[in-house]
């Protein structure tokens, strides 16, 4: 994994949280101040709405008209800060900065751990951060713990439905698709039950972290199939029985590519596209569905220093910012931008809240019925 990256102001601020811990331990309480990144001071989001303001400038104003306020709003205010787990968003900082002349600082770093410094740091009453970009499960614990803001805007009226989460907007799809390599495969699984088969005994890959697909279809076989609990419980089983478990969508994706392995239950669609295009005998198509989708997304914090900035940076990721995912392979949340294959499969949401609410379970759960099946 690349290491994070932080440029100027993000080095200075996180140089400064750093001593406000230590102020913290070695008080005992919350540091007060009145320096540009001292939140309330008490622990938990700011009381005041950095954003009312800024939402209430932006009344009635659609288009170009909407965006050139928030331009002007944001040149007066100071360099945008983005906590993100994405590995690609310094180049669409990159861009955006191109487009505008403003400057954009991001801090990357495993998604677990910037969540981590964010809570830390709303305890601290400090505010590093003015836009948070992750994966659904940490924005939705950022958003239960109180440090997200609701976005108000007509760019959210133009986005499929599942980019509309409580709290947050996202931004791109995942897809959790079964994957095989083309010069090993001749028959390819056509559904979750093909993976468990023992025509496919020691040729599957497994993700051993891959609990919120096992949460997703197992939902989706008890209540949508009307199988038994204890019916999906064996199928899965018996899928993990079949495999060696091997953490890591890109390793899974290198593995299927090089033909270490011949098939993985489970890996992110994007890594399987890119592969392909550069001639690897890999393939996702035709799909085994239903095919797990989740959301990875961008939410405003309430904490922000620079709010205007932050909605004119998550406008543009939303709109202008779109096409630059299907460069990546990645799939946009604007529908008229993803290829017809995608919209034409059968898909199953990863129910967020539910992620937030019982992910602790459900993890141990797959953990359980994957270690026990070795």
């Amino acid at each position: 994994m690349k290491p994070c990256k932080s440029t100027g102001t993000t080095m200075r601020r996180l140089a400064a949280f750093s001593t406000l811990l230590v102020v913290v331990a070695a008080c005992g309480g919350s540091p007060t101040g009145n320096g540009d990144n001292q939140g309330d001071g008490g622990g938990g989001a700011a009381d005041e709405d950095a954003f009312a303001e800024v939402f209430e400038q932006l009344e009635g104003l659609e288009g170009q008209a909407r965006t050139d306020k928030l331009v002007e709003l944001a040149t007066e205010e100071g360099e945008l800060n983005i906590y993100t787990s994405n590995t690609d968003l310094d180049d669409f900082a990159d861009e955006f900065t191109d487009e505008y002349g403003l400057e954009v600082s991001v801090y990357r770093a495993q998604a677990n751990q910037v969540l981590q410094r964010l809570l830390q740091e709303n305890e601290a009453g400090f505010a590093g951060a003015d836009l948070y970009d992750t994966n659904a499960k940490e924005l939705g614990i950022a958003n239960s713990e109180g440090l997200l803001r609701e976005y108000e805007g007509p760019v959210a009226e133009t986005l499929v439905d599942a980019a509309l989460q409580e709290g947050w907007v996202g931004s791109r799809l995942n897809l959790f698709t079964p994957t095989w390599n083309t010069e090993r495969v001749n028959q390819p699984p056509t559904s979750y039950q093909d993976l468990a088969d023992p025509r496919f005994e020691g040729q599957v890959l497994m993700e051993p972290r891959a609990f919120e697909w096992y949460m997703t279809l197992f939902t989706y076989f008890t209540e949508e199939e009307g199988m038994e609990p204890e019916e999906v419980d064996q199928m899965f089983a018996d899928m993990a029985a079949n495999s060696t478990i091997v953490e890591g969508n890109t390793e899974h994706a290198e593995f299927i590519a090089s033909g270490e392995h011949a098939v993985s239950a489970s890996v992110y669609n994007h890594l399987v596209d890119e592969l392909a295009d550069d001639g690897a005998p890999v393939s996702r198509t035709p799909a085994v569905e239903p095919v797990v989708v989740r959301p990875n997304g961008v939410g405003l914090l309430r904490s922000a220093q620079n709010p205007a900035f932050a909605v004119l940076f998550m406008e543009w990721l939303l709109t202008d910012g779109q096409e630059l995912l299907l460069d990546e392979f990645r799939i946009p949340v604007r529908e008229e931008l993803q290829q017809p294959e995608i919209r034409e499969l059968q898909t199953v949401m990863v129910d967020t809240q539910k992620l937030v609410d019982e992910g602790s379970e459900w993890e141990e759960r797959y953990d359980e019925l994957v270690r026990e099946a070795q």
